[in-house]
């Protein structure tokens, strides 16, 4: 009875250790247990496994939400391996992940673990067994690489440190750097002025790569502005092919307009507008001052200046496009310019009458006929028009001219008659007046002084 009464219980025990949910450790998992110290969230004891490495322990000790169960913890943390966090450490917590100190019973190494992460050394990123104790410290010495490097920034100086074991740590230049003047700022012992040095490592000199660095020097990696260079120039409006052009030094404005396919079938090349736009958005400080300025306020010549500045295109080349076209590049071709702007207009064939006219507006370009023909062809004067005054605004310069019998029409011109400006009859009878009393008085003064 007493068998069959204990055979009884252990049944009952097995089906209840059968309905525990055992933690299910991965095939061939030994649970090990290490120490963790020093400058990290989580200083203590972890449970990790005998496949798990330096860099696995330090990811664990940087969970801040750690679970209930420490087996837990320690495979989620190891599945996941935040190594990015843990490798930019040095630029956001200071952890000094290149003197880690690792505790092996009675003996310490020093295992530079940034080296694992960034260049791939597994000699630094140990296995770990039971009772290890690791100890990270603070950064305490930094070095900085600026500049054209995939990883700038500030990073832990160990003694020994050289120029190529920076670069390596940095991850290496990043294309267009300016390998002929590298620079390196050392500070003097007063520790408030340095010294600059230009390094070249455009051959990759040994001798330069070894280069001790010291603790707080800064190497700084400029851009080559040359190299791939990208100089643009836009071509917009009725060409075969608008968009932006990469030019080189040699590149001319044919030769653009031969890429672009030339001038469609209603483009104006006669019309077209080529300029700098650095020139165009330049800021010209007379200008701006006139601008303040009432027209009292102004010698004649500051006048002038406003008006034809108002007028014209600022940075427009003086050019002709279709000369250059028609000529394929032999007659007036010039160079371009990084940046410049080539606007085609649409052909218009059109001279539009403005002002005291009729019917003004847009009237068919005609070989031949002079400013006078268009007038008529506008239905004529108004009885509101000033007699003289009458000017031609030419559509390729936007210079006024006066208007002549000589003067051939072109596509785009405006022909401007202005408007009589009313006048006070008062007013001017006593300008008249005034100005007779004047010559009056200085006449009499004359006379009486020769008397």
């Amino acid at each position: 009875m007493k068998t069959k009464s204990l055979i009884f219980f252990l049944l009952l025990a097995c089906l209840a250790l059968a309905a525990v949910d055992l933690p299910q450790l991965p095939p061939g998992y030994t649970p090990i247990t290490v120490s963790i110290t020093g400058y990290v969230d989580k200083p203590g004891i972890y449970t990790l496994s005998t496949s798990s490495r330096l860099s696995d322990a330090l990811a664990l000790s940087r969970n801040e939400l750690m679970s209930s169960s420490p087996l837990q913890a320690s495979l989620s943390m190891v599945e996941k391996r935040p190594w990015k966090a843990a490798a930019d450490s040095v630029q956001t917590d200071l952890q000094a992940l290149r003197g880690i100190r690792f505790s092996r019973g009675n003996k310490t190494e020093i295992f530079d673990l940034l080296k694992y992460f960034r260049a791939g050394d597994i000699t630094q990123n140990p296995l770990l067994k039971d009772g290890d104790v690791i100890h990270i410290p603070a950064v305490s010495k930094t070095v900085s690489i600026q500049g054209k490097i995939n990883s700038p920034g500030d990073y832990e100086y160990i003694a020994g440190d050289k120029l190529g074991t920076l670069l390596e740590l940095a991850q290496g230049l990043t294309p267009g750097a300016d390998l002929a003047r590298v620079i390196l700022y050392r500070y003097t012992a007063d520790k408030r002025n340095f010294e600059t040095r230009i390094l070249d490592l455009r051959g990759s000199d040994p001798a330069t790569l070894a280069l001790p660095l010291e603790e707080g020097d800064r190497i700084m990696i400029p851009e080559d502005s040359e190299y791939r260079r990208q100089w643009k120039v836009s071509v917009t409006g009725k060409v075969t092919a608008p968009g932006e052009y990469l030019i080189g030094e040699e590149t001319t404005l044919y030769d653009l307009l031969a890429q672009c396919g030339g001038p469609s079938q209603r483009g104006d090349l006669s019309t077209a507008i080529y300029l700098s736009q650095t020139m165009n958005e330049s800021v010209d400080p007379e200008f701006e001052r006139l601008k303040t300025l009432s027209m009292g306020q102004m010698t004649p010549l500051e006048y002038n200046y406003l008006r034809a500045k108002l007028r014209q295109i600022r940075g427009k080349y003086a050019v002709d496009i279709q000369k250059i076209w028609d000529s394929k590049g032999s007659e007036g071709d010039l160079k371009l310019r990084d940046g410049d702007l080539i606007y085609v207009p649409e052909k218009l064939d059109m001279v539009w009458v403005s002002g005291q006219v009729r019917n003004p507006g847009l009237l068919p370009l005609e070989k031949g006929k002079n400013w006078k023909d268009y007038v008529k062809a506008a239905g004529g004067f108004t009885n509101n028009r000033r007699a003289g005054g009458i000017r031609i605004i030419r559509a390729s310069s936007g210079n006024w001219v006066k208007a002549t019998d000589k003067i051939e029409l072109k596509s785009g011109d405006i022909i401007f008659i202005p408007e009589k400006t009313d006048r006070d009859v008062w007013v001017d009878v006593k300008d008249i007046f005034l100005v007779v009393s004047q010559l009056v008085t200085i006449f009499v003064g004359v006379r009486a002084l020769t008397m």
